[in-house]
């Protein structure tokens, strides 16, 4: 299986499992990815869902080397299964945290972007060789870059062919903090777990937001708002801070 996935806590892990090609694309291994995440975020509530949050990672020294330079980004469905990925993600009613443990790299830093979160490693660095291999990006990636990175910045990485390391990534707010994974410590994972505990509604509509075009001309944004505030995990919030005690929170 190129995709391998694992349930801990309330935290479905979605772990790249093609090493031996550094977890480069094709159309395939871009579905399975995409079903993976939809299979993760299914339920018509969040109280319906097993999962809380998604963490997405990678099974040897590269996240993601970008797409399978070797035949697989030449194929007629390669680029229609990539954005199918990359929607995944987006429209996922979940947190979906990216733990960077080596280089992403093209369709690899598309697929990083994509995520809410990111956290990276020490050996953690992106690019993407857009212009190298004469290739042209999507809309959607190219004004994602822009916003997360900033204009300057996205320029220098699909123009000047930059790099983001680790210091950069932090500095720029594109990586949320620095996580080491070892034998005893899977610091990536506890972040996840802790994302998941919080409330999943009001996650679920920030996501919906940020990701939205036009946000305050959308009825359902404003009846999602709405509904955030008078449900059961709102109230729980409440009775919680007066009680001094952590909130359990339901999806409801």
């Amino acid at each position: 299986m190129n995709v391998r996935i694992s349930r801990h806590g309330d935290v479905t892990v979605i772990t790249l499992n093609k090493p031996a090609k550094r977890n480069a694309l094709d159309a395939d291994f871009a579905r399975e990815i995409a079903a993976a995440v939809r299979d993760a975020s299914a339920g018509e509530s969040a109280e319906d869902r097993q999962a809380r949050a998604i963490l997405l990672r990678a099974e040897g020294p590269a996240f993601c080397a970008g797409a399978d330079l070797s035949g697989g980004v030449y194929g007629d469905d390669f680029w229609g299964s990539l954005m199918d990925m990359l929607e995944s993600i987006v429209t996922s009613p979940l947190p979906v945290i990216a733990d960077v443990q080596g280089p992403a790299v093209g369709a690899g830093c598309q697929l990083i972007m994509a995520c809410d979160l990111r956290l990276f490693g020490e050996d953690a660095v992106c690019w993407i060789p857009v212009a190298q291999h004469a290739f042209a990006l999507d809309s959607w990636t190219i004004t994602r870059a822009k916003e997360l990175l900033g204009g300057a910045i996205a320029r220098n990485l699909l123009i000047g062919g930059a790099k983001i390391g680790v210091e950069q990534a932090l500095t720029q707010g594109f990586a949320l903090k620095k996580a080491v994974v070892t034998e005893a410590v899977d610091e990536p994972l506890e972040f996840a777990q802790n994302i998941a505990a919080l409330a999943p509604l009001s996650i679920e509509h920030s996501k919906r937001v940020l990701n939205h075009a036009d946000p305050t001309n959308d009825q359902a944004l404003t009846e999602m708002f709405e509904d955030v505030w008078r449900s059961h995990d709102a109230q729980e919030a409440r009775i919680a801070r007066l009680q001094q005690r952590p909130p359990k929170f339901r999806g409801r």
